[in-house]
């Protein structure tokens, strides 16, 4: 920059005259007045310069390298304005201004129209363009004070030094990024393929399972039979013993229990063919516990219905909501004391978000905190074999939010669990 540029914008170098000086500014120079600016310049400004080099979050991206620099120039020059210029998207010719100073003073940038004047209203400014396939981004230094005096002062020749350093900086984290995308990429079609193979499973599993469901009904409803026969016979002639009587019970509870997987399996995968529509909310649950009267009679445990004093209806597949309740109100009969527990079901109308929003609390032994982030994933399940196939919480979840609903849970180990679902008003 020529002299007395810095107080006359229109005397100040074009972006090739910048470059020069900035070339000029770092290179070895037998010239007097640059040996003398050179050492005119602080040591410990020189260090923390470079050692900004080794520090400043290349990974993090371009913009927070040009950020840090700025910010260590400023910390460097408390009585200045430091700002850089930097073109964030080449291909669309936007820039970005990064600006610091000392408190109070005026740090709103120009408008860029003129890129050699970033402080206007300020009556010197210094700029050095930033090299290395910076796409034209600049760094600046304004001040009102004679510490800016052109090249020749340490402030501008610091500013040279920042801007070849900073160059070679966003080169790297470029290169970083350009690797970071392109790991990005082969990840994600990784996880394509992966999916892929997924999808191409879960056909042959679902022919799978339906196959399989025909012969084991049959197993469950041959051995529930011929225990009954057997016992028919009470103190008679013994067709069976009672170890053949138990055998057979086992026959039988084994062949209920593939029953319930292949059957939870296929209510995971099956999509939704009912018809979306006005719901009444009360009835599907009144209906749900009556399907799970047996279950609940079983586990000694009560159901107390609050619902809320008006007819609720919801939007969604009636059918669908059932399984909901149905599976919340198992798990919820498997998880209270033995001597007998409760649940509740509460329902309220949220109008302001127009949701009606359903409580199921149960007096149970909770979920353990570790675990209460896999409940709703697939095949996750602290119970017994005899017990649950890990798929009826899941199940839960993607019905609810198939009707653009919400769900989550609230567990207080030794003391009960509680879901929350919220589905949209009819």
């Amino acid at each position: 920059m020529g002299k007395g540029s810095a107080n006359n914008p229109r005397e100040r170098p074009n972006k090739g005259q910048v470059t020069a000086l900035a070339a000029r500014s770092s290179a070895p120079s037998d010239q007097a007045p640059r040996s003398r600016t050179r050492d005119s310049i602080p040591s410990e400004w020189l260090d923390q310069l470079f050692q900004a080099s080794l520090d400043l979050p290349l990974a993090s991206g371009e913009k927070d390298v040009v950020k840090g620099m700025v910010a260590l120039l400023s910390g460097i020059l408390p009585a200045h304005i430091v700002g850089a210029c930097f073109v964030s998207d080449p291909a669309k010719g936007e820039r970005e201004c990064i600006v610091m100073g000392p408190l109070g003073a005026r740090l709103e940038p120009g408008t860029l129209d003129d890129p050699r004047r970033m402080f206007p209203n300020s009556s010197r400014e210094y700029v050095a363009h930033i090299p290395c396939g910076a796409y034209g981004s600049t760094l600046h230094v304004a001040s009102d004070e004679d510490t800016l005096d052109g090249d020749s002062s340490p402030a501008a020749h610091l500013a040279n030094r920042a801007a070849l350093i900073l160059g070679s900086l966003l080169a790297h984290a470029r290169e970083i990024a350009s690797r970071q995308a392109e790991g990005n990429r082969q990840a994600l079609e990784e996880r394509m393929l992966q999916a892929d193979k997924l999808a191409t499973f879960g056909q042959v599993a679902a022919n799978l399972v339906h196959e399989l469901n025909n012969p084991l009904t049959s197993i469950v409803a041959y051995s529930e039979y011929l225990v009954r026969k057997a016992l028919s016979f009470g103190s008679g002639v013994a067709v069976f013993d009672a170890e053949d009587v138990e055998r057979l019970r086992r026959i039988g509870e084994s062949g209920s229990r593939m029953l319930r997987f292949t059957r939870d399996v296929m209510s995971y995968a099956r999509p939704s063919s009912g018809v979306v529509g006005p719901v009444a909310l009360h009835e599907v649950i009144d209906q749900a516990i009556a399907f799970c009267d047996h279950v609940l009679s079983a586990a000694r445990t009560r159901v107390e219905r609050r619902y809320a004093a008006d007819a609720l209806t919801v939007r969604g597949v009636s059918d669908n909501l059932v399984q909901v309740f149905v599976n919340l109100l198992t798990n919820a009969s498997h998880a209270t004391p033995a001597e007998g527990g409760s649940v509740a079901v509460e329902t309220r109308l949220d109008a302001a978000a127009r949701r009606i929003v359903i409580r199921i609390e149960d007096n149970g032994s909770g979920i353990a905190p570790e675990h209460l982030s896999l409940v709703f994933e697939p095949f996750f399940t602290t119970k017994s074999e005899s017990h649950g196939t890990g798929l009826g919480l899941s199940i839960v979840k993607s019905i609810v939010l198939a009707h653009e609903g919400e769900i989550h849970v609230d567990s207080y180990p030794g003391r009960g669990t509680r879901f929350f679902i919220a589905l949209p008003i009819a």
